[in-house]
C-alpha cells in the first residue's frame, strides 16, 4: 500500500494536508477512468508494477515502484490541461477518498523516515495550485515478512487496463501481471495504400493485424538518410516523438527497423494535409482560418513547454483527424533543450517560404521562430499565399529580409494587427515573445471568440468536418499519393546483395541505435526528460 501525502488544497479551505492511502489498483483504476473521460487526449499511461511474489525486504525494489508511480502523478499534475483533469471526480476521491484512515493489518514501513521521503521523493506542484504537493511511502501487512529472497520484481509499462479490469476488487493480489512482448516488425502489418511522400520515403496506410487498427506508417530508407546528411534530424524526429503526447500532436505507436529501412507508426490522420484542403478552396474564410490557428498555436505552446521549438509549420505538415481537428506532423527539424524565445538555435533549417529573418540571417533563433511560422502560415490560409511568396528563392529570402507586407482588404482589422504583430522582423518586437509566450497571442482580438479550455478538450464544434465511405476511404488525400504503387523498385546502389544488406545493417546500427519504440514506452521516455517547465494553461 503507498502513502500519499497531499498538502495545500484550494478544494478543502479547512485543511491543509491529509494522508491518503492507496493499493496499486487504485492506481490502475484511476489510470483506466482519466483514460476513458479523456479519450481525446493523449496522457501519460501509468506505469503498472508485476511480480511472482514480491520479496517485501528487497525496500530497493519497493521504492522503485514508488518512484515511478510518483514520477507518473507528477506527469499527470504538469500536463497541459491539468485543470481538468484535477477536477475530475475520479482524481479528486483519489486524492480524499478516507483521508486520515489507515487501512487495517497494516504498518509503516521500518525503512521510512520523513527526511528520506523528502529527498528521495520527487514533489510534484500543479500549475494552478489547485494541490500544493505530494509525496510517497509505503506499507506493508503484517503476514508478507515469510517472501523467498530470491523472488523476482519485474517491472514493465502496460496498456491500460480494460474497464472490467479497472473495477476489480481491491483485495486481488497485487503485482501479478506478466511484461508483454512489445516487439513490432513489417510482418504485423497490411499494407494498404500510399497517402504521402517526402524526399526520404513514403507514408503508408496500414492496419494492424492482431487489433484490426488503422495507422500511417512512415517508411523511410537509411541510404538516403545518410546521403543527404539528416540522421541526426531524423534521430531527434524519434526522440520528440517518444515523449510528446498532446491532442494537436500526431502520437508515435510504434518504431522499428529493418537493415534498409526505417519505420514510424503514427496516428492516422484521416482528413489528410491542410495543404490539400487550403489548394481546393484556395483559401480559408476567416473563422476556420482562426480556428485552425488556434489549434495550432496550444501545440506550439505545448512543445515551447517541454523546451522544445518546432521550426517547420507549413501547410504540409498540418494535418486534419476524422474529426476535422489538426495535428501536427514531422519534428525532424525540431530542436529540444530550447527556454529561450531568441538564441539557443543556430542552424539554417527549414521551408523557405516561413523561415523568420533570423534564421536566414543566421543570428541565431529561438521559439520566436514558430511565432514567425505561425503568422507566415495563417496569412496563406487568409490569403492563398505565403506573405512573401516568391519562385526565385534568393529574390524571397530578400523579401522576408525586408519586402513590404501587404494585407488584402477583405482582412478584418483584428486579422491585419495579428499578422502584423507576428510578422515582426525583429524577434524582440513579435508577438509571442514576452514571459507568457503563447498567452500573448491567445489573448490577442482576433482570438476573442475562442474558448481555450474547450478547445483543448475537443469541446468547440470544427469549421469543417470531413466525410467518409469507410474506414480505409482515403478520399482526402491527393491522388499522386494514393496511386502510387506500395513498393517502389529497390535502390541498391550502396549494397546491392544480401550480404552486402547485412552489412548495411552492421555499419548503420549504430546510427540508429534505439530507433525501436512501443507505445508503452512513452512514459518512462517521457519521465526520463526531468521535471516538465510549467504550463501557461
Amino acid at each position: 500500500v503507498f502513502v500519499l501525502h497531499v498538502q495545500q488544497p484550494q478544494s478543502v479551505a479547512s485543511i491543509s494536508s491529509w494522508t491518503v492511502y492507496r493499493r496499486l489498483e487504485m492506481f490502475e483504476q484511476l489510470n483506466a477512468s482519466l483514460q476513458a473521460e479523456f479519450p481525446q487526449l493523449r496522457l501519460p499511461v501509468c506505469p503498472l508494477l508485476h511480480a511472482n511474489g514480491l520479496n517485501m525486504s528487497n525496500f530497493h525494489l519497493i521504492e522503485r515502484c514508488r518512484d515511478e508511480l510518483q514520477r507518473w502523478l507528477a506527469s499527470l499534475m504538469q500536463y497541459p490541461y491539468q485543470n481538468s483533469l484535477l477536477q475530475s471526480h475520479a482524481f479528486v476521491n483519489f486524492i480524499s477518498a478516507e483521508a486520515n484512515q489507515v487501512p487495517a493489518g497494516l504498518l509503516l514501513s521500518q525503512h521510512f523516515f520523513a527526511s528520506h521521503a523528502s529527498t528521495a521523493s520527487t514533489t510534484a506542484s500543479a500549475a494552478d495550485q489547485s494541490i500544493g504537493e505530494m509525496e510517497m511511502d509505503f506499507m506493508f501487512s503484517n503476514g508478507d515478512d515469510n517472501a523467498k529472497e530470491d523472488d523476482q520484481f519485474h517491472y514493465d509499462h502496460m496498456p491500460p487496463p480494460s474497464p472490467s479490469t479497472a473495477q476489480s476488487t481491491l483485495d486481488t493480489s497485487n503485482f501479478d501481471m506478466q511484461p508483454a512482448d512489445g516487439k513490432v516488425t513489417l510482418d504485423d502489418f497490411h499494407l494498404i495504400k500510399v497517402i504521402g511522400k517526402g524526399s526520404f520515403g513514403k507514408v503508408l496506410l496500414v492496419r494492424k493485424k492482431d487489433t484490426g487498427v488503422v495507422y500511417a506508417m512512415k517508411v523511410l530508407r537509411k541510404e538516403n538518410i545518410i546521403k543527404r546528411n539528416q540522421v541526426e534530424h531524423t534521430r531527434t524526429e524519434r526522440h520528440v516523438l517518444g515523449y510528446v503526447r498532446h491532442p494537436f500532436i500526431v502520437g508515435l505507436n510504434y518504431a522499428f527497423q529493418t537493415a534498409e529501412k526505417l519505420y514510424f507508426v503514427l496516428d492516422y490522420c484521416a482528413g489528410g494535409e491542410l495543404f490539400f484542403h487550403l489548394g481546393k478552396v484556395q483559401r480559408f474564410k476567416e473563422p476556420r482560418a482562426q480556428f485552425y490557428a488556434a489549434e495550432i498555436t496550444l501545440a506550439i505552446e505545448y512543445v515551447h513547454n517541454l523546451d522544445i521549438i518546432y521550426r517547420d509549420l507549413k501547410p504540409e505538415n498540418v494535418l486534419l483527424d476524422e474529426n476535422g481537428h489538426i495535428r501536427l506532423t514531422d519534428f525532424g527539424l525540431s530542436k529540444e533543450g530550447i527556454q529561450d524565445d531568441f538564441s539557443g538555435a543556430n542552424s539554417f533549417c527549414g521551408t523557405p517560404e516561413y523561415l523568420a529573418p533570423e534564421i536566414l540571417n543566421r543570428s541565431g533563433h529561438g521559439r520566436a521562430v514558430d511565432w514567425w511560422s505561425l503568422g507566415a502560415l495563417l496569412y496563406e490560409m487568409l490569403t492563398g499565399l505565403p506573405p512573401f511568396y516568391c519562385r526565385d528563392r534568393d529574390k524571397l529570402f530578400e523579401k522576408i529580409r525586408q519586402g513590404e507586407l501587404t494585407f488584402p482588404k477583405y482582412l478584418s482589422p483584428a486579422a491585419v494587427d495579428l499578422l502584423a504583430r507576428l510578422l515582426e522582423r525583429d524577434p524582440t518586437k513579435r508577438l509571442g515573445t514576452g514571459p507568457t509566450d503563447a498567452g500573448e497571442i491567445k489573448s490577442h482580438p482576433f482570438f476573442k471568440e475562442i474558448q481555450w479550455d474547450l478547445l483543448a478538450l475537443g469541446q468547440v464544434p470544427v469549421p469543417w468536418k470531413p466525410t467518409f465511405n469507410g474506414a480505409l476511404d482515403t478520399s482526402q488525400f491527393d491522388r499522386e499519393f494514393t496511386e502510387m504503387p506500395i513498393n517502389s523498385p529497390d535502390t541498391r546502389t550502396m549494397y546491392g546483395s544480401s550480404v552486402g544488406r547485412r552489412q548495411m545493417f552492421r555499419d548503420t546500427e549504430g546510427l540508429f541505435q534505439g530507433f525501436t519504440y512501443t507505445d508503452d514506452d512513452s512514459y518512462m521516455e517521457f519521465a526520463n526528460r526531468g521535471p516538465l517547465p510549467p504550463s501557461h494553461f
